[in-house]
């Protein structure tokens, strides 16, 4: 088969092939592998690539299938994994050159054992900002990062690779971390669907009280059935939840006695954009078709003093990243992280203790909000697009929090999705963002297919083999 064709499939239909024998997991991973050395050279979206390696997880896993003895629903499907995450015999440079000289991996993350015990192939780490502690594509390390919709603009971040891969079909499914949106973002960015998990679902080593990682997909099923194999326990995360995840991201038919609201004022001097405003309108009215009592609630979900703490402390956490090297290399990080990192070298620990007492506080009023309906609908941004050589958008002059709707839901430790419904004049994707209770990850992304479900379009991805073939 075309390697073309296999790169625009999905995890699914890669799997109805495998079962029928029209392709293997070697033709998908070379397929992906080819995708991915364009992405790498166009959007600087891959941090590490060993061809070999991916090649032999395929092998393998094309043998089980011959043998009609598969792992797993996603055995021979190419993943990529974000650089955050360590994988044996690749380095971890979590975005930034200040890790240049530091050994590759000798362990495996939690997430990449539940995809090697799935039999699926990680065939590429995915570039990110420095630390993860930047909501945009760009890194000491590996560079500006670019968004394949449009090359001049940012993919955001911190799993900036992972959504510029799933974009030009470098494989069908990706593995990122989400602080503060750093999943939902980039999925909005790039047009494809992204899922923050209840905290704890998604074992991570070493454990987080606010990073968790997420994965994400070109559709909802996909993505749902990567969180089947990677929202499972792990001995190595004390904080994980018990059980497992165990959706399969069907779209919910009836919404009736479900209470929807509906959140789209930002915080601050820069309102929404108002074509995104327009795309969160009509699909709280596909919601409320099917059933739903929605409500549109005029404050924001969170304020500006409740974000400018959560910045506090997350840089007050982020501060020994920079400190254990020599102040001679803290040039190369970039400089808005760089000023927010050093702003609290001086911090005390009485200082920080008290910021982490107000972020409790904080956390407390957002979840009230939240959790006052079933469900949450929200923009997944408050812009359509941003240059890529920004830290973060700027408009009429004012820097743009662009989390200031997914950093509350990693607050509180609540579910949230991205999901692309729309195109922009300017031709770049529109997602809105679905949250909901704790625990119903699998109800948020039933709502999530619901409204991809009625988008009413293909979405045409900017396939990176299709764009060389349209070259020659």
């Amino acid at each position: 088969m075309n390697p073309l064709d296999l790169t625009r499939l999905t995890a699914a239909q890669l799997r109805t092939g495998y079962t029928t024998g029209d392709f293997t997991p070697v033709d998908a991973t070379y397929a992906a592998l080819a995708a991915a050395e364009l992405g790498q050279s166009a959007y600087n979206a891959v941090a590490s690539i060993k061809q070999e390696e991916a090649l032999e997880f395929a092998a393998a896993s094309a043998a089980r299938w011959a043998a009609n003895a598969p792992l797993s629903d996603l055995d021979g499907v190419p993943v990529s994994v974000k650089d955050s995450f360590p994988l044996v015999g690749h380095k971890r440079w979590h975005g930034s050159s200040l890790a240049d000289s530091l050994p590759p991996s000798v362990h495996n993350g939690a997430p990449v054992r539940r995809l090697l015990e799935a039999g699926a192939v990680p065939f590429v780490k995915t570039t990110m900002p420095d630390f993860g502690l930047i909501g945009s594509g760009i890194s000491s390390q590996f560079g500006i990062i670019r968004n394949p919709w449009d090359p001049t603009c940012n993919p955001a971040g911190s799993s900036s690779g992972a959504g510029a891969l799933l974009a030009i079909g470098a494989g069908p499914l990706a593995i990122g971390t989400d602080t503060g949106g750093s999943v939902r973002m980039p999925a909005a960015m790039c047009g494809v669907v992204g899922l923050k998990p209840t905290q704890g679902l998604v074992a991570y080593d070493p454990p987080k009280l606010i990073g968790v990682a997420g994965p994400m997909a070109r559709t909802v099923a996909d993505t749902a059935a990567l969180l089947r194999v990677v929202g499972q326990p792990d001995l190595s995360d004390h904080l994980c939840l018990p059980g497992g995840f165990s959706g399969d991201g069907a779209p919910v038919t009836s919404l009736a006695g479900v209470s929807v609201g509906v959140f789209t004022t930002m915080p601050g001097p820069v309102p929404v954009d108002p074509e995104i405003l327009a795309v969160v309108d009509q699909q709280a009215a596909i919601l409320e078709s099917l059933g739903a009592t929605v409500t549109r609630v005029a404050e924001p979900i969170s304020g500006v003093d409740d974000w400018a703490i959560m910045s506090e402390v997350l840089m007050t956490r982020g501060l020994p990243e920079l400190l254990r090297v020599p102040e001679d290399q803290w040039k190369s990080i970039p400089a808005g992280l760089r000023e927010s990192l050093l702003g609290n070298r001086d911090t005390t620990a009485m200082e920080h203790i008290t910021n982490e007492k107000k972020l409790e506080a904080s956390r407390a009023g957002i979840a009230g909000r939240l959790q006052a309906f079933d469900y949450v609908l929200s923009p997944a941004s408050p812009v359509v697009s941003y240059a890529a050589e920004l830290e973060q958008p700027v408009v009429d002059g004012h820097a743009v929090n662009h989390m200031a709707f997914t950093a509350a839901f990693n607050l509180t430790h609540l579910p949230a999705g991205t999901v692309p419904v729309a195109m922009s004049a300017s031709g770049m994707p529109i997602s809105v963002q679905v949250g909901g209770h704790r625990f119903n990850d699998a109800g948020v992304l039933s709502v999530m297919a619901a409204l991809e479900s009625t988008r009413g379009f293909d979405l045409q991805y900017p396939f990176a083999l299709a764009t060389q073939e349209n070259q020659q």
